[in-house]
């Protein structure tokens, strides 16, 4: 695997984690947060609790276990391994964290993950409708991370709140990391990382995106000749090398023009030939003109 451009990556990656519910919850009890239009985390931090999805019907969840939705996916989470139950328990009444904890009581910390611009990455776009991390599989950083919010949680410190947020930031950027690790993973983006001759494609227009590419110059760079370069690449992706490439040009035009640069400038660094070329291009992907993200960012 290129370790150089998973690095490269999670560096360049935009993330911004909101904590909206922390509190212990009893009797019966049950939490959708599905229709945002948000990824949403939940982690059980004392008792238990049971998933309820499409694919995962009455899954028990307990303390340290953690449930992520990276594309808003229908999901209750409830009290009850019923799901017919559950579905008429979709609310409950909160009490503090720091409260002596009733038997049948549990933690829960809730929140949304703000992907911004980096939602049409297709590292995001291809995360599967729901991530179970269980306590009894978790590792490294990622088992630290995630008990640090169990403590940040229980506790009632004063900036635990903004704590919590920036460690559910990394804990996410680890939990990327600790996708791309695993052999049976079926994510595209990270199998065709474990490919040398595709991983070599992907470092060359990742770390140099402003370069003239075509199919036929990617395919050279991998050792592929075009017609399987293509195939392999869409088998991986699910789009063409150069849809790819726009959304990877078009995602970093959009964080350099949140910074205050130029349109022309970041044209020009993003690989196209004009600031009408770009223009055009970047109103198709967002609907809306670079010019319109730049005013935005000057009026704040």
């Amino acid at each position: 695997m290129s370790t150089l451009l998973l690095n490269s990556l999670l560096n360049q990656f935009h993330l911004h984690a909101t904590i909206f519910h922390r509190s212990l919850v009893c009797d019966t009890w049950g939490t959708d947060t599905s229709g945002t239009g948000m990824a949403s985390f939940h982690l059980i931090s004392s008792g238990k609790a049971y998933l309820h999805t499409e694919l995962y019907n009455g899954t028990l969840l307990t303390a340290g276990d953690m449930v992520i939705f990276p594309h808003d996916a229908p999901h209750i989470i409830s009290f009850s391994p019923e799901s017919s139950i559950a579905s008429q328990h979709t609310s409950f009444i909160a009490y503090p964290i720091d409260t002596l904890a009733p038997a049948n009581s549990t933690g829960l910390l809730c929140g949304y993950f703000d992907f911004a611009e980096d939602k049409s990455q297709p590292l995001i776009r291809q995360l599967p409708q729901t991530i179970v991390i269980k306590a009894d599989e978790q590792q490294g950083a990622l088992a630290s991370l995630i008990q640090g919010l169990i403590d940040e949680t229980q506790a009632d410190y004063q900036g635990s709140e903004a704590i919590i947020s920036r460690l559910t930031e990394v804990f996410f950027l680890a939990l990327l990391r600790h996708l791309a690790k695993q052999q049976h993973q079926k994510l595209g983006f990270f199998n065709a990382l474990q490919n040398p001759k595709m991983a070599k494609v992907l470092q060359a227009i990742h770390l140099n995106m402003a370069h003239n590419w075509s199919v036929n110059s990617m395919a050279e760079t991998g050792g592929y000749s075009r017609a399987s370069f293509a195939s392999h690449f869409k088998q991986y992706f699910a789009i063409s090398p150069m849809e790819y490439l726009q959304q990877l040009r078009l995602t970093y035009a959009f964080k350099q023009l949140a910074k205050g640069d130029s349109v022309l400038k970041v044209a020009l660094d993003a690989g196209y030939q004009s600031d009408i070329t770009f223009a055009k291009a970047y109103k198709r992907h967002f609907g809306f003109g670079p010019g319109a993200t730049r005013a935005q960012v000057q009026t704040i």
